[in-house]
């Protein structure tokens, strides 16, 4: 099934998603490289994890067992306070330049644990791992390395809790010094995003992609140097990606300007989650966090 954002009336760049399911993801291995081309702005793979899987995940998440592992990277980012188990290569509000290759690696240290503990030994990592080389034409799909003895982080887990948001943005990182780190094989001209859903918020929390692109001219800017949501939601094609708990989202976000609406009710949003690229000559994808 495939969805198309509202006509050419709205400014912008069109929005097309296509939904399939995880056992039938062998059946659409061009649709990242749609994705990389414009033909396709993103895909909702429905299903790839199990009920089993996300119900441990979630307990042990929200655990006072592992309420240290729980870090605030946005801290004093007043609504936009999502909290992190792990470090992601991306710019926040507490570090503008994204973390140190140090801090990174000694995030990186503890992901298997982090893994562990959360899914109690049942990793997703190698179903994913399945369904982006399923994605992309059965080529191999993995983390990749990040010195001599170890790959990058696979993902991080994220929680939105009650009243906080993702506001409006487009994923421009590889200029942070981390990605120096990023094997030069790989195509920096693309940057996908992906996340997969442990747990929904009572409402709210829902992705919201804009016709906007990050390199378009003129965009509708506040004076705090935001993107103006109100002039997106007003003037420009956008599409709201509807999600249930164990379905993965890849999309175009180096590309276009993308959002979480505020979580509603009380319960938290839960999701683990990352980037994604290709090597230059398209013989196999990369994903990390």
């Amino acid at each position: 099934m495939t969805t198309d954002s509202s006509p050419s009336v709205r400014a912008g760049h069109p929005i097309r998603f296509v939904e399939v399911n995880a056992e039938n993801t062998h059946e659409h291995g061009q649709l990242i490289e749609q994705i990389i081309s414009t033909d396709r702005t993103g895909v909702v793979v429905k299903n790839v994890l199990s009920q089993g899987v996300l119900d441990t995940a979630t307990d042990r998440m929200t655990s006072s067992q592992l309420a240290h592992r729980w870090g605030s990277p946005n801290a004093g980012m007043v609504g936009g306070e999502i909290r992190t188990i792990g470090d992601a290569a991306t710019p926040t509000f507490t570090s503008f330049g994204g973390p140190t290759l140090h801090g990174y690696a000694q995030s990186l240290d503890a992901h298997t644990l982090r893994t562990q503990e959360i899914f109690d030994g049942q990793s997703p990592t190698q179903s994913l791992q399945r369904v982006f080389s399923s994605l992309f034409g059965d080529k191999p799909a993995s983390p990749p390395q990040l010195d001599d003895t170890r790959p990058w982080a696979s993902y991080n887990f994220r929680a939105l809790d009650p009243g906080v948001q993702i506001y409006s943005h487009h994923d421009n990182h590889y200029g942070l010094d981390i990605y120096q780190h990023l094997d030069a094989c790989y195509d920096r001209s693309v940057l996908l995003s992906w996340f997969v859903v442990l747990q929904g918020a009572e409402s709210g929390g829902e992705l919201v992609v804009y016709g906007l692109w990050g390199s378009d001219p003129n965009p509708p800017m506040l004076p705090t140097r935001f993107i103006d949501t109100e002039a997106l939601e007003r003037d420009y094609q956008k599409h709201c990606v509807h999600l249930q708990a164990g379905d993965l989202v890849i999309f175009d976000s180096g590309r276009h300007v993308h959002r979480v609406t505020p979580v509603c009710g009380q319960r938290s949003r839960l999701t683990l989650g990352g980037f994604l690229t290709v090597a230059r000559d398209r013989s196999r994808l990369a994903f990390w966090s």
